[in-house]
């Protein structure tokens, strides 16, 4: 059957996979190459996407070995509605009356060559071939040349071969995943701040999302008219909130917390709550409703994202009346569970920062909707700061810890910190010179050995495109008096994540974030990234002092760019601004 996986909507991208064969060859050669072909598709059953969906995975029922067979495939592909493309020859073929023929009816669509390395009838030539074509057009086919048996019927690629393939695919399929996706931008970006700019234009341009762009004031009107949401359920989730999740650990007067210096994350028992009062239970309520009103209000619109800003005409600005901050909703958004049970995480930004929601929702289609952690770039800790703390406290330090040895950041997160990147959390009342509108944020310090990729995309007017600045980190976990004085040398009642970059010290990653925030994601290889910058034209800015390319964990050049003069050039030629 040439369906190996049937997609689980009509939101999702299909993949495709024929393979092109020479007509010289006997049947028994043109079965196996229909067998690889298949049991590549079956290798991209692996591939996840947001909100619990999977792609459609495809088989062209024939092999493509003329111009006549790659237009009754190419038809067939249409009429099952693909957007992925892959191409898996056994055998050498002609490309310009296979491959290159067929996928010229998919003049859009992200398209690779997978083989192995095989001599009796040697497919690899064949992508050298057709990689080198396209190359020479301008269009973009990255390859994978794995390893597996040359002869049997029924070959299966090695573990490594298998993970480079799904890396490759699942990046073209988060490609098409995001075409026609839109998110929701509410209100003023980022207190203005121009790092965070809606680039409506650009963004569907490279990344095929459209925004709707909405004012606060709707959702202010609909707080005070106790619409958009179900009172019913605005019960059940001030239920759940205060007698399920954060029962016994909602602290009011965080003014008078900081001033004393409680060490409530690490010594909760010494530090009981104060009994909420009714100003406080209604400002809490509100804050709830908001985020019942955005949740359905973004799901009515098919909505993958949304930003908020909760600072100025919304909760800070007392020339106007200012409301409740949506730090509770911004977290809900960002954690795979809420009061209704197990949900798909959303990505959400902070301050309506749509470069961040943007990072955000590319790195959700990427890793098929893992929790992201939205933060601000807080505060650099290099290894003799740390040093010079733990001596005040008389605290001995491992001197090959990794934040000894290249320091860590204290992600210290403005609002909607993912619960998934805790073990347990605290609600705080906001600090009331900061949001006089009131509310309640949450707090946390995350546990030491996350493994994570923390980037953020930037855009450039020079160049009109976007760039991505990130690396491989891990959460680190300071010693608890350490982490205390450090929480409160910050914001305290908001979470805090530590990382180290695994390959830069803090010494310089300080000079390289391009903004305010960054954000970290789970389970993210760094090739599947690169490999998707392609796909889009990102362009991707080194670390000083980084390795230029680690075998196996980056993915190879493709060729289109080898004969134009590298990554850069190419892609500035590509984007028509070199």
């Amino acid at each position: 059957m040439p369906w190996i996986q049937k997609p689980s909507s009509p939101a999702v991208p299909v993949i495709a996979l024929f393979a092109p064969c020479d007509p010289r060859i006997d049947d028994a050669a043109r079965e196996r190459a229909q067998n690889i072909c298949a049991m590549t598709g079956k290798i991209l059953k692996g591939i996840r996407l947001p909100l619990g969906e999977r792609p459609g995975i495809y088989a062209a029922d024939r092999p493509v070995q003329n111009e006549a067979d790659a237009d009754a495939v190419a038809y067939d592909f249409k009429k099952q509605g693909v957007s992925v493309i892959a191409i898996v020859p056994d055998t050498w073929f002609y490309p310009g009356k296979t491959a290159i023929a067929l996928t010229a009816h998919f003049p859009e669509a992200p398209l690779c060559c997978i083989a192995g390395n095989n001599a009796p009838k040697p497919g690899v030539v064949g992508v050298d071939a057709v990689v080198g074509a396209y190359s020479q057009t301008g269009r973009l086919c990255h390859a994978v040349i794995g390893n597996m048996p040359e002869v049997g019927q029924d070959p299966d690629f090695d573990k490594k071969s298998q993970s480079e393939i799904l890396d490759l695919v699942w990046a073209m399929t988060a490609v098409a995943y995001l075409r026609g996706k839109r998110f929701l931008a509410c209100d003023t970006d980022s207190m203005q701040m121009e790092t965070a700019l809606n680039h409506v234009h650009a963004t569907r341009k490279f990344l095929g999302v459209e925004s709707v762009r909405e004012s606060m004031k709707l959702f202010s009107d609909m707080i005070l008219k106790n619409g958009g949401y179900d009172p019913k359920e605005l019960k059940e989730l001030y239920k759940w909130t205060t007698e399920v999740q954060w029962k016994g650990k909602i602290y009011p007067d965080i003014e008078s917390i900081c001033a004393r210096k409680d060490p409530i994350y690490t010594d909760p028992s010494k530090v009981k709550p104060k009994p909420l009062t009714a100003e406080h239970k209604a400002k809490l309520a509100e804050e709830l409703k908001l985020y019942l009103i955005l949740r359905n209000y973004m799901k009515d619109l098919n909505c993958i994202g949304g930003g908020w800003t909760s600072q100025l005409a919304w909760g800070s600005d007392k020339k106007g009346t200012p409301m409740a901050c949506a730090d509770i909703a911004e977290a809900l958004f960002n954690s795979t569970f809420d009061h209704t049970g197990k949900k798909a995480a959303i990505p959400f930004a902070t301050e309506n920062d749509v470069q961040g929601l943007l990072t955000m929702m590319c790195y959700s289609a990427l890793t098929g909707g893992e929790p992201i952690l939205f933060a601000d770039y807080r505060k650099v800790y290099e290894p003799w700061e740390i040093q010079k703390k733990a001596d005040e406290l008389n605290i001995r330090l491992d001197p090959n810890s990794a934040y000894m040895l290249r320091g860590t950041i204290d992600m210290d997160n403005s609002g909607s910190g993912s619960l998934d990147w805790c073990k347990d959390s605290i609600l705080f009342e906001v600090y009331k010179h900061y949001f006089p509108g009131g509310g309640f944020s949450t707090g946390y310090i995350s546990p030491g050995g996350i493994q994570c990729t923390a980037g953020r995309l930037a855009y450039s007017d020079l160049t009109g495109m976007f760039s991505m600045i990130q690396g491989e980190a891990e959460s680190v976990e300071l010693p608890q008096p350490i982490a205390e004085a450090f929480c409160h040398a910050s914001s305290y009642s908001w979470p805090h994540t530590w990382i180290t970059f695994k390959e830069v010290p803090a010494s310089i990653t300080k000079y390289g974030c391009p903004a305010n925030h960054m954000h970290m994601v789970r389970n993210l290889p760094t090739r599947r990234w690169q490999y998707f910058s392609d796909y889009t034209n990102i362009l991707n800015v080194p670390w000083e002092g980084a390795p230029a390319f680690t075998e196996g964990k980056d993915r190879m050049t493709p060729m289109l760019y080898r004969i134009s003069g590298g990554e850069t050039i190419a892609k500035l030629r590509a984007c028509g601004r070199a």
